[in-house]
């Protein structure tokens, strides 16, 4: 267990009240993504989508940025941000240039681990496994993400769908969502 998926359980398992010291060591570790990724769980902007019985989740984090003129004039929606803990991905470019900057990323089919229904999503997922890096690439998004899954009596883990593989295909395509 690694010092921040070390830290995400102490939090897991602190009541809301005496969890000031663990907060303030993340934002110490993530000083551009805690903050944000607070405010993404305040606002509740993270959607968690289960395809059918799976236990592999996508995560849709609703775009905290201010919708273009354009785009507000034509009624589009909101823009979302996908996100696999699993897999240790986040469609946003902040997370693409932060994953691949350094160096090129390792694959590795294992699977996180599962304790009964609740899935424990290691911080780095998959992609990191094995690498020399310090700190796994992050985003606020993933952040978000992670603390939504790992905490959910702190920051609300009752956003989840679940939705069969032809609707979520449909969600992919732009049918809806």
């Amino acid at each position: 267990m690694s010092f921040v998926d070390h830290l995400i359980h102490e939090l897991s398992h602190t009541p809301f009240a005496n969890s000031k010291q663990l907060m303030l060591t993340l934002h110490c570790l993530f000083p551009n993504d805690f903050l944000p990724a607070l405010d993404i769980l305040d606002r509740k902007l993270v959607r968690m989508v289960r395809v059918g019985t799976r236990t592999e989740d996508i995560f849709l984090v609703t775009s905290t940025s201010p919708p273009s003129r354009k785009s507000a004039s034509s009624h589009q929606q909101d823009k979302s941000y996908e996100v696999r803990l699993r897999a240790w991905n986040c469609s946003c470019p902040t997370f693409a240039l932060s994953a691949y900057r350094d160096q090129p990323p390792v694959t590795d089919d294992q699977p996180s681990t599962t304790e009964g229904e609740h899935v424990n999503y290691p911080f780095g997922g998959t992609l990191t496994r094995d690498t020399t890096r310090s700190l796994s690439p992050v985003c606020k998004h993933i952040l978000a993400c992670i603390l939504h899954a790992r905490c959910p009596d702190l920051f609300g883990g009752d956003s989840m769908f679940v939705v069969s593989m032809e609707e979520l295909a449909g969600w992919c395509a732009g049918w809806g969502g």
